[in-house]
């Protein structure tokens, strides 16, 4: 009988059902398989088969670490016992980079390029990739300095702890390269030269940093100079092929821990939204409609006209309620479809707004469009998704399936943050911070945003501070990258200048576009008026206008509570009318259903009275806009929601500079804007044609904006975005936190409202989930995941001062139902702090 001989490497393990070379083997592939699928134009930098290989090479070398004794007892211990045995020596990190280090460095000087610019830093991030491939990325100079004492005994033993027979037989398998394996663990098992370390005691700076500890890693001294070195260079590159190998690297990881199987790509009809439109819309009849479908040829048009190689950002810049966001979608594919025949790639489709509450509502056409697709063609993300990944080939459902990996997540939450679906939906949050971050779980999908058609959507919503950090960033990834923006707005900022060729408009003639919308008349009434004079003013209107629809929008929750109380104490004055309020104090649940019975058609006139958040692309429509003041974009989004669809009658939205008395001094509630924004705002009011600037016409929106965004562009500040540029090619990682498109509140408190019969079984839960001790940290988590949804349909987010003792910030707060006569209006949200119950 013939024996079988049994492999050495076969009981080393790197999951508790996986072994170390199954592991090593397959995200070594995976990667490979990973980059060959990007057409990527890296080759004024480096050979793009090169950084393939390489790629690979921090596959198989990732989990060297878990060779360790120490770490194969970890493994092995039953469930019980094993979170014990975790501990500095199972650490695995660590001792992988400094592995993979030698083996890309050992590659690359095999090749004759370990010194060549561009090629001599790879070694070294590659090494970066691999020390943080389970946390965050730190600042480069950190980690080439983080080899402290402290390290001596835990690195020693751990090398001391590798059977290094086991080792090299999985190497011998996975690394086909001609590598001198006896030379680098002779290394391995050297260990300390502490004779080395005693002579350069007295040595201070690089020299001494590196000196003094492992003889194994003497090289990176020369590795901190050359730290130093790309620390003088101009080029993004080194930022963006970091964050691409760690990417991937993630990627590959996550995949094949978790035993994913791999999403195969899908294809779209190109005429899907021509088709579309037609069993929907019908033929164009009216003046909205014909000037909608004018646009949507134009726009389609130009697929066949740009230059794939150069035309990568473009522009639609065209009047609200022109049918922007099934264009571009339409545009989008039909590019699509031209890539694949041309370039032999089939991008992604990224679509990306600012705001939770048009995400949704773009999401929901595009199913409708698709005919409720699977996620693995359509996929909406933002931090309150559904939790379920489907395909439509074998229709099968990862909805909360657990898996135990080193992350504790489900399976379907790993699908849908890989973006492994052809149209995705999301937030500018969760598309920017996976481009500029050092955050593992956003970075994960950035490999996917190459090679894709990015949608940005209401562009001027992003910062000015930005605009220079987001133009350097996107330029350079949309020309090695092989990816195209495309802006989408009515006021479009100066990211980029279409005079100086910078950006591609879809529609050559915009100005005609911007003449035939002649829906509002924009009134502005620059001297400033007290609340008292600002209510006569709207009371007068609402009663001579008894069947027109209102909107008034207020800076601050506070004024547009004021005002909503005055209307409603006039409600018998006004007749029937039926008046809604709308802010972030009042939980989400019950603000989408008020916007919904907003937009159905009614017999009874709207009054509105809300906050800024119904300028973020909700589709309703009104006759009448009551605004206070507020910088020009703001403006515009809200007069799109005046006679959007070219009523009978003009619109009216008429601005005031509120004032308000506080303690004896005067208060502009405009001043959360800040005061360059709105000045620039006043400014171009005040001069554009001053005789007539009291009422200004639709058609001179265009040149209304585009003197506001001039005026911004030139007094703007950019050293933020200089600052942030400076950290990426300085490869300063953890400095890239300072990026924020949302600033953080710094006394904000989230409280669950316990509102209605159903929030209390959503608490129940939660409180079942936090409290039960048999499950763990990852259980709990999957459990939360499935309520997660619901859940924060009852969560708010309020601002705290020093008098709300026993509001945490830090803390979920929780407001129970028989104390929402204390601290929650049924009409106006949470009113007032006075008795909640803490919750961690």
């Amino acid at each position: 009988m013939k024996m079988k001989t049994l492999s050495l490497s076969n009981d080393l393990k790197s999951h508790p059902d996986k072994t170390l070379f199954d592991h090593l083997k397959k995200v070594g592939n995976l990667s490979k398989e990973i980059l060959e699928s990007k057409k990527l134009n890296l080759d004024e930098f480096i050979d793009f088969e090169t950084l393939k290989e390489v790629s690979y090479l921090i596959g198989i070398t990732h989990d060297f670490g878990k060779a360790t004794g120490f770490f194969q007892k970890y493994i092995n211990a039953e469930d019980e016992k094993r979170e014990k045995l975790k501990n500095k020596q199972t650490y695995h990190a660590f001792i992988s980079s400094i592995f993979t280090y030698y083996v890309v460095k050992d590659y690359l000087n095999k090749k004759g390029l370990l010194r060549e610019d561009y090629y001599k830093y790879l070694p070294i991030i590659s090494f970066f990739v691999v020390k943080k491939h389970h946390g965050n990325l730190v600042n480069a100079e950190d980690e080439v300095l983080s080899f402290y004492e402290k390290h001596q005994d835990i690195l020693e033993s751990q090398f001391k702890n590798i059977d290094l027979s086991k080792v090299k037989e999985i190497y011998n398998k996975l690394y086909t390269f001609d590598f001198n394996w006896d030379n680098l663990l002779q290394k391995f098992e050297r260990g300390y030269d502490y004779k080395e370390y005693e002579r350069n005691v007295g040595k201070t700076g690089y020299e001494l940093i590196i000196k003094k500890y492992l003889a194994l890693v003497k090289d990176f001294k020369e590795e901190e100079k050359e730290i130093v070195d790309i620390k003088g260079y101009s080029s993004l590159f080194y930022y963006f092929v970091s964050i691409l190998l760690y990417s991937v690297l993630l990627d590959a990881d996550k995949t094949d821990a978790a035993s994913l199987k791999l999403i195969e790509r899908r294809g779209i009809p190109l005429d899907i939204v021509d088709n579309y439109k037609k069993l929907k819309f019908g033929e164009p009849e009216n003046k909205i409609n014909q000037i909608r479908e004018k646009i949507y040829n134009e726009v389609i048009s130009r697929v066949d006209e740009l230059d794939l190689d150069r035309d990568k950002i473009l522009s639609l810049n065209v009047p609200t309620g022109t049918g922007k966001t099934l264009t571009s979608l339409s545009f989008a594919l039909k590019l699509r479809e031209r890539l694949e025949k041309e370039k032999c790639f089939s991008p992604r489709v990224i679509y990306s707004l600012p705001f939770l509450s048009i995400i949704d509502q773009n999401s929901d056409v595009f199913a409708d469009l698709l005919y409720n697709p699977t996620t693995d063609i359509l996929l909406k993300h933002h931090h309150l998704s559904d939790i379920v990944y489907t395909k439509k080939d074998e229709e099968e459902n990862y909805e909360f399936e657990s898996i135990e990996t080193e992350k504790d997540i489900s399976k379907s939450l790993l699908l849908i943050e890989g973006w492994n679906s052809e149209i995705i939906v999301t937030t500018f949050v969760q598309f920017f911070y996976s481009f500029i971050s050092n955050r593992n779980r956003a970075i994960r999908k950035f490999h996917n945003i190459a090679n894709s058609i990015v949608i940005l959507d209401e562009v001027q919503a992003i910062p000015h501070k930005y605009w220079l950090l987001l133009k350097e960033t996107m330029r350079f990834f949309a020309e090695h990258f092989n990816t195209y923006f495309v802006f989408v707005t009515a006021t479009q900022p100066l990211i980029f200048n279409e005079n100086k060729g910078e950006i591609k408009p879809l529609i050559k003639n915009k100005k005609d576009y911007f003449k035939k919308f002649d829906r509002v008349q924009l009134v502005p009434i620059l001297e400033p008026l007290d609340m008292e004079n600002f209510k006569e003013k709207l009371k007068e209107d609402l009663l001579q206008n008894p069947k027109k629809d209102f909107l008034i929008v207020m800076n601050t929750i506070n004024s547009s509570k004021e005002i909503h109380k005055f209307i409603k104490k006039k409600s018998n004055e006004l007749g029937g009318s039926k008046i809604y309020y709308l802010s972030t104090n009042i939980v989400p649940k019950e603000r989408l259903k008020r916007i919904k019975e907003i937009k159905e058609k009614t017999k009874e006139r709207k009054i509105i009275v809300s906050t800024q958040l119904i300028e973020a692309g909700v589709d309703i429509d009104v006759d009448v806009v009551y605004r206070d003041f507020a910088p020009l974009d703001s403006i515009n989004q809200v007069a799109g929601r005046c006679n959007r669809n070219f009523g009978e009658k003009k619109g009216i939205v008429r601005i005031f500079v509120l004032k308000e008395q506080r303690n004896g001094k005067t208060y502009y509630p405009h001043s959360i804007y800040g005061s360059f924004i709105t000045g620039e705002t006043q400014k171009v009011f005040e001069e554009f044609e001053p005789e007539k600037y009291k009422k200004i016409e639709e058609p001179s929106f265009l040149k209304l904006n585009n003197s506001y965004f001039n005026k911004v562009n030139e007094g703007k500040s950019d050293e933020e975005s200089k600052g942030i540029l400076n950290n990426a090619k300085k490869l300063e990682f953890a400095k890239l936190s300072k990026f924020e498109l949302i600033e953080k509140a710094p006394y904000k408190a989230d409280i669950f409202v316990e509102v209605d019969k159903k929030a209390k079984v959503i608490w129940q839960k939660y409180q079942e989930i936090i409290t039960n001790e048999k499950l763990k940290r990852f259980e709990k988590k999957n459990k939360f995941l499935e309520i997660k949804k619901e859940f924060y349909n009852y969560v708010i987010s309020v601002s705290v001062s020093e008098k709300d003792i026993g509001l945490v910030p830090s803390e979920l707060n929780y407001i129970e139902r028989e104390d929402l006569k204390d601290c929650y209006d049924k009409e106006t949200g949470f009113k007032e702090f006075k008795k909640s119950t803490l919750m961690c």
